[in-house]
């Protein structure tokens, strides 16, 4: 596994009124959060979700695995991968991957996990902003990845979606596949215990469009995306979408009033919000002049 060029820029774009300054400031907040959250993890005491990685089990939902299809083969680049349990997933599935993420805590559990589930040899993981990317990875393959993911809790970390857009097409060969699954904008902006309070109503709580200032969240920096910027964004950047699925499921348990479905997914028996969004598209022949 890569060691993987540590010493990449964390500056990230600019934005309509704000300086660079302070959205470096904002990704560095960001960035020591995870520190701090992943610093006492480690595979050999790890938690449950490294634990159930090891046991043998996927990270991926079925959906996941179903619209992307066989990656036996393919070079794969998974975006934010946290402690790479989903993009190790994939390398068991036969894909080599790369995976990256702002946090060095996190690339450090992700390279120890490899290892110790025997994938080493197919897995390198890089710390870096998404927004220096391509140009952070050190030996992307010739001509882009096969496939490009990003999954869960992601895009609340990036404030300019049209540069996320073109790091995804950069990344990708021309034909490649795009997935994302993400917590559909709509949960997003709601109470963050979706109804799961004393009252136990659901309220708008967050921004549903995108704001250039962050929403704010203890010591952290985070910005919403409505989901027609979101596919907006892919478009104008040469990915071509093949399709936009919304889900009345989520990967985590947002209130006590959801149900475990069975298949590591949690639901409302009493009504259908679209909790979860998943996106699947293909980068473009060419891209350059658009």
């Amino acid at each position: 596994m890569s060691d993987g060029g540590d010493e990449t820029s964390d500056s990230g774009p600019g934005s309509d009124g704000v300086s660079t300054a302070d959205l470096s400031a904002r990704f560095e907040a960001n960035r020591e959060h995870w520190e701090e959250m992943v610093e006492p993890v480690s595979v050999a005491d790890g938690t449950a979700e490294i634990e159930a990685f090891l046991d043998g089990e996927s990270a991926l939902l079925p959906v996941q695995r179903r619209e992307v299809g066989d990656a036996t083969g393919d070079s794969l680049l998974d975006l934010q991968c946290s402690i790479g349990t989903r993009t190790l997933s994939w390398a068991r599935m036969g894909a080599t991957v790369t995976g990256v993420d702002i946090s060095a805590e996190s690339v450090r559990v992700a390279r120890e996990l490899a290892a110790a589930a025997g994938l080493a040899d197919d897995a390198t993981f890089v710390r870096a902003n998404v927004y220096d990317l391509p140009e952070a990875i050190p030996e992307p393959p010739d001509g882009g990845y096969d496939t490009v993911v990003s999954n869960f809790g992601v895009l609340c970390w990036l404030p300019d979606l049209d540069r996320w857009a073109e790091v995804v097409a950069e990344s990708l060969a021309p034909g490649g596949t795009f997935h994302l699954a993400e917590h559909h904008p709509i949960a997003t902006a709601l109470s963050d215990d979706l109804g799961g309070g004393a009252a136990g109503e659901i309220s708008v709580e967050h921004p549903y469009f995108s704001t250039d200032d962050p929403v704010p969240d203890g010591d952290t920096h985070k910005w919403t995306h409505g989901l027609g910027e979101i596919l907006t964004a892919l478009v104008d950047a040469g990915i071509d979408l093949r399709s936009v699925n919304e889900q009345p499921f989520s990967p985590i348990r947002r209130s006590e009033a959801m149900v475990e479905d069975g298949e590591g997914r949690w639901r409302f028996e009493d009504h259908d919000l679209p909790l979860l969004v998943t996106v699947t598209g293909t980068r473009r022949e060419s891209v350059a002049d658009e």
